[in-house]
């Protein structure tokens, strides 16, 4: 997936996690997550984006990746990794295309996913 076609998923938004809302527990959907607030568990989703407020404590499986808040949790994302420049990323990173903004925090192992790995048919 291109940068482009990455952004245009983050226009699609479908779960928005507000910035005064405290979210405990686990989240799977087929389209795309935006978290604001506090987000306490795991999340499988098709796009996930952390908002500059934005905090998670967990697990992401996804397919394109985008955070300028925090995270301490592994992140898996098939296609992409943003880490934007107000990022702080405490976890391993797994996917295919990295991309990590000069100021941004990331304390973890990363490594490139294996194309045998990835599940186009999004089974499991």
């Amino acid at each position: 997936m291109s940068k482009k076609n990455s952004k245009n998923l983050f226009d699609a938004v479908e779960t928005l996690i507000g910035a005064t809302a405290v979210f405990n527990g686990d989240l799977q959907t087929e389209r795309v997550v935006r978290i604001d607030g506090k987000f306490n568990g795991n999340i499988k989703a098709a796009g996930v984006m952390i908002g500059e407020e934005g905090k998670v404590v967990g697990d992401i499986d996804t397919t394109v990746f985008m955070i300028a808040g925090t995270i301490k949790g592994n992140v898996k994302a098939t296609d992409s990794i943003e880490v934007l420049p107000t990022a702080k990323v405490e976890g391993d990173i797994e996917t295919d295309l990295l991309t990590i903004v000069e100021g941004a925090t990331f304390e973890g192992k990363s490594s490139k996913i294996k194309s045998s790995e990835i599940n186009y048919d999004n089974e499991e």
